[in-house]
């Protein structure tokens, strides 16, 4: 991809570079009116491909306008929104000379939605016609047919639904005549010179909106800018608008997504396994680990980093929550830089916690984690005491069955822990020192894992939610 100062996409882990370039290729492709949808969920990387995706379509030559909607939210007017975007995105040069069409569409935008709520508490329409009338940059011929509409009816009728007549009207003249003039203008003064007429809209944020503002923006988005040259990104987490929408006007009828009332295209962002696979290892392969819990591979940075990577793509968790997995285990290595510890199995426990709170938990994880990705992680406190009690029998043949269900249980799960220097096996009597066997069990497994899960409470409180 085009890269002219080096920059684009040197943080890309998930391989987004790549779909942003079948994304250019379908925009380039489009010389009418798009509304286009990139759909994921929350903490999937929509703003890191919204910024480094504009970055490449300007360097291409396309002219690009960004709208963070949150940011916007305060403002209630989402045409002044979309307006303010195009206006400031401007060469300096050319903004005093349209500064004026862009004061008057934001005078516009504010009267016809505030129109209806300005009639009714100054109690008179004529009120509403001045304005209206003030606000044009011609005569507006909505003036005279709003005057001879309620001179015609206003025998009989009420003043309230004068009022009503009076802003309907007013808000068509400024929707079909005024701010496409203006729309059309902005757009012509952005892309003069250029090959195309096209203005790329992205959009992002809108799910994090006031549920009626985002539903305001969409409308505002499809009833006035809805204009040939215009093509719209929105970068949204469907799921969760579709939940606004329903909220907002009730159940949607079977087979209906509100937001295909909008959107022309819908697609989809969604990283395959084996990239949050490599972008989860990439990360954590940068964890501080001082002190290894062993000499062996197994206790190494990349053990554990390759742990991660597997268990990442296997939980269904958003990136960003794998991100806040990694950062906390980061912080427990840094905090805790003079003591031994196993990274692999510090990475385990925080995945667990976390994924274990979530929607997409199945309980069988643990399992398959445990047994088939981190088997020494199966030397629970509760484990170790139930093999060793089994060894404390004056029964002969009692005890060697026990011993032989320990050793089957080492060999297993803990041949890891063969070559461990002697201060990681703190016995705990005298009895454990003469029974090798039992040395791991005795003497490792009633803190092994809880020491662990120390550290990473201990930061947990210090972590803000």
């Amino acid at each position: 991809m085009t890269d002219t100062d080096g920059t684009l996409w040197k943080d890309d882990l998930l391989g987004y570079s790549g779909i942003a370039e079948t994304f250019t290729h379908l925009i380039q492709s489009i010389d009418d009116t798009k509304v286009i949808s990139i759909e994921a969920g929350f903490g999937q990387g929509k703003t890191f491909l919204r910024e480094n995706w504009a970055k490449h379509l300007r360097q291409l030559g396309e002219v690009v306008i960004e709208i963070d909607a949150q940011q916007s939210d305060h403002s209630g007017e989402p045409v002044i929104t979309f307006l303010g975007a195009l206006l400031a995105a401007m060469p300096e040069q050319e903004r005093t000379k349209l500064a004026e069409i862009g004061a008057k569409g934001v005078k516009l935008a504010g009267a016809v939605t505030r129109a209806v709520t300005r009639a009714i508490l100054k109690n008179g329409a004529e009120e509403l016609i001045e304005t209206v009338s003030d606000l044009a940059s011609s005569k507006v011929d909505g003036a005279d047919l709003l005057k001879e509409t309620i001179s015609d009816l206003e025998e009989g009728m009420s003043r309230y639904a004068q009022q009503l007549i009076a802003s309907q009207l007013a808000a068509e003249t400024a929707r079909t005549k005024e701010l496409p003039e203006q729309i059309e203008a902005l757009r012509n003064a952005l892309t003069a010179g250029r090959d195309h007429k096209r203005v790329v809209v992205l959009i992002d944020e809108l799910d994090r909106c006031h549920p009626d503002y985002a539903i305001a923006f969409l409308e505002a988005m499809k009833l006035v800018f809805n204009r040939a040259g215009f093509v719209f990104c929105l970068f949204v987490n469907a799921d969760y608008l579709e939940s606004l929408a329903q909220h907002r006007f009730g159940t949607k009828d079977a087979g209906e997504r509100y937001l295909e009332k909008f959107v022309d295209i819908r697609l989809k962002l969604e990283p395959s396994k084996e990239d949050v696979k490599a972008a989860t290892r990439a990360l954590a392969m940068q964890l501080p680990l001082a002190i290894p819990f062993g000499e062996g591979p197994t206790f190494s940075v990349e053990h554990a980093a390759t742990l991660a990577g597997e268990i990442a793509a296997s939980s269904d968790l958003s990136f960003r929550q794998i991100k806040r997995v990694l950062g906390k285990v980061d912080l427990a290595l840094r905090c805790y830089r003079e003591r031994p510890i196993d990274c692999s199995l510090l990475i385990l426990l925080a995945f667990e916690e976390l994924v274990s709170l979530s929607e997409y938990w199945r309980p069988e994880w643990r399992n398959d984690w445990r047994s088939d990705r981190l088997k020494r992680s199966r030397l629970t406190p509760e484990e170790a005491k139930k093999l060793i009690a089994g060894t404390e029998t004056d029964s002969i043949a009692q005890v060697n069955a026990a011993m032989k269900r320990c050793h089957q249980f080492l060999t297993t799960y803990c041949t890891d822990f063969d070559d461990l220097p002697a201060d990681r096996l703190e016995l705990l009597t005298s009895k454990d020192a003469t029974a090798p066997g039992l040395r791991v069990l005795a003497g490792l497994g009633p803190r092994y894992i809880p020491e662990h899960q120390a550290m990473l409470n201990a930061v947990h409180r210090l972590m803000v939610p």
